[in-house]
C-alpha cells in the first residue's frame, strides 16, 4: 500500500507506476495513475504548439461542428443544390443528346413495337408530334401506341358515361372552346382553298343543305355527327374539292376511324 503524493488516498501498488532509482531498482512513483494521467493531459492541453495555439484550441479551429441529421441533411442538399445549378447546362444538354440520339436510331430503324398490341410495326402508323422546348427549339416526339390501338381506346373510353361526361366537360371548357374554334377555322380555310369557282349557287346551297342535315341528325339522335369529304382535302396521293358530290354525313366515330384515308 502507498499514499499518492497529489491525492492524498492510499492505493494499492498496481495502481502506481513503476520508475528507476539511482540504485536502478524499479519503485512506485509518487503519483498514481490516474493522477499521472490527468496531469498529462492538461499539460498537453495546456501546451503551445508551433502554431501558438493549444491543442484545444488547434481542435476547436479543424474539427468539424457536430450536427443533427436534420442539419446534416439540409448541408448535404445545399451541397447538391450547388453543385447541381453549376452543372445544370451540362447534364441538360448530355440528356438531350443522348435523346436524340435514341430518336434518331428508332427512325433509322424504320419499325416499332406496340406497348399495347405488342406488334412491330412501321413508324409511319405512330402518331407523331412536334414538341417545342422552353428555349425554342423543337423536337420529333414517336407516340408508343399505334393510331389503331389509340383510336379503339378513345372509342372505348367514350362508350363509357364517365368518358362521355369528360367529354362533354372539356367542350364546354375554355380550352375546348378554344380548340373547337381553332379547328373550325382551319377547316374553313381549307374548305375555301378546295372549293373551286365554277360552282353555281345551286352547287352551294346544296353544299349548305348538306351541313343542314348533319346537324338535323346530331339534334334526333343525339350523338356528334360530321360532314367528311369522301376524297380528303389532303390525300397523300390524291386531293378532292370541296363540292357537293364529295360530301357525305358520318357518325363522328366512324368520320374518325377513316382519317385521311
Amino acid at each position: 500500500m502507498k499514499e499518492c503524493t497529489v491525492c492524498n488516498k492510499t492505493k494499492e501498488l498496481d495502481q502506481f507506476d513503476r520508475r528507476s532509482n539511482a540504485n536502478c531498482d524499479k519503485v512506485p512513483t509518487g503519483r498514481c495513475k490516474a493522477c499521472r494521467r490527468k496531469y498529462i493531459r492538461e499539460y498537453y492541453s495546456n501546451k503551445k504548439s508551433k502554431t501558438g495555439l493549444t491543442r484545444e484550441e488547434w481542435l476547436n479551429k479543424v474539427r468539424k461542428p457536430k450536427l443533427s441529421p436534420e442539419e446534416r441533411q439540409e448541408a448535404g442538399k445545399a451541397k447538391w443544390d450547388a453543385w447541381y445549378a453549376e452543372n445544370k447546362d451540362k447534364i441538360k444538354e448530355e440528356w438531350r443528346k443522348k435523346a436524340e440520339q435514341e430518336r434518331e436510331e428508332k427512325l433509322a430503324l424504320g419499325v416499332k413495337t406496340c406497348s399495347s398490341c405488342n406488334k412491330q410495326l412501321p413508324i409511319s402508323v405512330f402518331p407523331m408530334r412536334k414538341r417545342k422546348r422552353k428555349d425554342g427549339s423543337s423536337y420529333r416526339q414517336i407516340n408508343h401506341i399505334c393510331k389503331t390501338c389509340k383510336n379503339n381506346k378513345s372509342a372505348e373510353q367514350r362508350a363509357t358515361p364517365q368518358g362521355r361526361a369528360t367529354v362533354k366537360a372539356y367542350r364546354e371548357s375554355p380550352a375546348g372552346k378554344a380548340r373547337a374554334k381553332r379547328e373550325s377555322a382551319l377547316r374553313k380555310k381549307r374548305n375555301r382553298q378546295a372549293t373551286p369557282k365554277w360552282l353555281t349557287k345551286e352547287h352551294k346551297q346544296q353544299i349548305v343543305d348538306t351541313y343542314e342535315l348533319m346537324r338535323d341528325c346530331r339534334a334526333v339522335t343525339g350523338e356528334d355527327y360530321h360532314v367528311d369529304h369522301i376524297v380528303p382535302l389532303r390525300g397523300e396521293n390524291i386531293c378532292g374539292l370541296h363540292v357537293p358530290w364529295n360530301l357525305q354525313v358520318l357518325p363522328a366515330y366512324v368520320n374518325i376511324s377513316k382519317a385521311n384515308k
